[in-house]
């Protein structure tokens, strides 16, 4: 993601001979109160590498367990230096051949046990490990993925980081650890960034993480890479950028199983100087051989009857070479990625899940604290339960949520409302407002984990045509979570005494996306009638003319596909009437948000993706959707 923040200029208003607050001092003020929300740091001694020093040919050393003064010895631990994986014998004991890159010697937490100490060491001849006993249940449990935290020395990111700690450490039951699956800063991908702005950025993310109550783990995403160190770590070495992740947080390939489940952490981002965008260079985003066979030795090594889930910046199929064959092997089942900044999960041969940002656009006010995809800054809690994982994504600093209907989703007669209240009070209850004012309870349909659902069955065709704005709040708490939809019942015409254009492009290809095909046939439909079809050679603007007599107050484009198993991306459409232009209003949404992250040239990136095949997959600038719907006021 880009690293800018709004600048703001110095304004002064004179007016009625009262002068207003400058735009500065209202940021100052702003800055005291974000301050005020700031954890104080707590930064603990970490094992540091040694620099310089000749790697030892052979490791020894014992992973064993004190009890009640008898040291035993833990058989079939793995013990790895991000290169190769050995296991303890019976006795405890391994001995490791060190890569000549190796800085760290660490232990994969096995199930049952926790780690006495520190789990990873620098290099050394001899270096034991200690395991103590878990007292938890490993069956059932709880844990967090977070992703694309993007801490700098803004206020505004140590705010947001503060407040996430403090709730997830509020979170009942206790979430067993948090995993962060990438940029967990926000320097420059090219490693424009100094070295003392990467130091001060780790600083801060460890000093806030280490509120948390349950362990943290980490993947070193492209943001988190630093300049640090570069002259003995140059471009081309494969360890370029890493130095800073390792003195504050240790190794960035490992792994650790709780329960029945091998997680992996892979960073797959290298300063090879092999990908270049004009002048910067650019990572190499693909893991590299000597990481792809650690890997499989990793998993293969994995205990018996656990299976696995990597943690990864983004999907590994597009980043590590054999990673199917790898799943096959080794039972790989889930993929907790970040990176888009969106809510997203594909169902692919390995699924993956991204999760959304906690940072959804820190360095612009204007995004109004959401993702690009609409979502809000947040974060996913999982709950498992043997080999059965459940899940949902909570918006920081909000305990509710919609659970049905996208934005400017089109209602059309009897609809269900659906949302979740996440750790509810007792007696605590949701009701639903269409004016803010006169409040309707909403029915309790479930109870999953730690949270509530409501469900309500609402008559659209009681409720005026056009834009409609629902309000759900707690009826202990001062929250409320609004959302827009669109009531479509074919209500009255507005009407227009001229016709209208609706035009849209559909492009030859993405950088996300295969060129479409089409197999068949597509209709275009504007409010159910055929208006025109999509023509073999797809890729080009499309111009419909709709006469005042098909118009009414909601309308809606669609589209039909002969066959299935077609899909095609469309930009952003539009519908020209009396002069004036009319959007979907999930698409003016968006637009806003991706002109927020990404300056105003973002605008016109992407659209939408029509159809139902697999893939392609959302993107920060493609959504799947299948309607759009155009409101008219009643001057056109």
């Amino acid at each position: 993601m880009p690293q800018f923040r709004c600048q703001y200029v110095t304004v002064l208003i004179l007016t009625a001979g009262l002068f207003y607050p400058t735009i500065n001092v209202l940021r100052a003020a702003e800055n005291v109160k974000l301050q005020s929300e700031i954890l104080d740091l707590i930064l603990k001694e970490s094992p540091k590498p040694k620099y310089g020093v000749p790697v030892p040919e052979k490791i020894t050393g014992r992973v064993l367990m004190k009890s009640k003064g008898v040291v035993s010895g833990i058989p079939g631990v793995s013990v790895m230096d991000g290169y190769s994986v050995v296991k303890t014998n019976k006795q405890g004991f391994y001995l490791l051949t060190p890569h000549p890159d190796a800085v760290f010697v660490n232990i994969t937490r096995p199930s049952g046990f926790d780690v006495k100490g520190d789990w990873y060491q620098p290099l050394a001849e001899k270096i034991n490990f200690q395991l103590k006993p878990s007292q938890d249940d490993e069956n059932e449990y709880i844990f967090v993925h977070v992703t694309d935290t993007h801490i700098s020395e803004d206020p505004v990111s140590l705010a947001g980081l503060s407040r996430f700690v403090q709730e997830v450490n509020k979170i009942n039951p206790k979430p067993r650890f948090v995993l962060n699956s990438g940029d967990l800063l926000n320097l420059s991908k090219t490693l424009a960034s100094s070295p003392e702005s990467g130091r001060a950025s780790f600083r801060n993310y460890v000093g806030i993480m280490n509120h948390l109550s349950m362990p943290h783990y980490n993947v070193a995403g492209d943001h988190t890479d630093s300049s640090y160190l570069i002259k003995e770590f140059p471009r081309g070495d494969h360890r370029c950028g890493k130095p800073l992740y390792w003195e504050f947080l240790g190794p960035h390939f490992f792994s650790f199983e709780y329960g029945k489940i091998h997680f992996v952490s892979v960073d797959y981002g290298y300063h090879l100087g092999q990908k270049q965008r004009k002048a910067p260079q650019y990572p190499t985003y693909m893991v590299q051989p000597m990481h792809t066979k650690w890997l499989n030795e990793d998993m293969s090594s994995r205990s018996k009857g656990t299976y696995v889930v990597t943690s990864s910046e983004y999907d590994l199929i597009k980043h590590c070479p054999d990673f199917l064959t790898m799943a096959k092997q080794h039972d790989i089942r889930l993929q907790l990625v970040g990176d888009h900044h969106i809510v997203a999960h594909k169902s692919r041969p390995v699924p993956y899940r991204i999760g959304g940002a906690l940072s959804g656009c820190w360095w612009n006010p204007k995004a109004n604290q959401l993702c690009p995809d609409l979502s809000p800054q947040g974060y996913v809690i999982y709950r498992v339960n043997g080999e059965k994982m459940e899940q949902f994504y909570k918006g920081l600093g909000q305990r509710i949520a919609f659970q049905s209907d996208r934005i400017g989703a089109p209602w059309k007669g009897e609809v269900i409302l659906k949302a979740h209240l996440v750790q509810p009070q007792p007696n605590e209850k949701l009701e639903y407002s269409f004016n803010g004012m006169d409040w309707m309870a909403i029915k309790e349909i479930a109870r999953p984990f730690i949270r509530v659902l409501f469900s309500a069955k609402i008559d659209s065709t009681q409720l005026a045509e056009g834009h409609l704005k629902i309000s759900i709040r707690s009826t202990r708490t001062k929250e409320v979570q609004s959302r827009n939809f669109v009531v479509v019942n074919g209500g009255i015409s507005p009407r227009a005494k001229t016709e209208a254009i609706l035009s849209f492009k559909v492009g030859k290809r993405t950088h996300f996306m295969k060129p479409e095909i089409l197999t068949g046939k597509v209709a275009v439909l504007f409010n159910g009638e055929i208006i025109g079809e999509l023509t073999v050679e797809l890729a080009r603007k499309y111009e419909f003319r709709i006469n005042p007599s098909q118009l009414g107050k909601a309308n809606i484009l669609s589209f039909h596909f002969t066959n299935e198993t077609d899909t095609f991306c469309l930009n952003s459409p539009v519908l020209k009437i009396q002069g004036k232009e009319v959007r979907d209003p999930r698409d003016t949404a968006i637009r806003k948000v991706k002109t927020a992250h990404w300056g105003a040239k973002a605008v016109d990136w992407g659209g939408f993706i029509i159809g139902n095949a697999e893939p392609p997959d959302e993107t920060p600038f493609y959504r799947k959707q299948n309607q759009f719907c155009f409101v008219l006021d009643q001057t056109m």
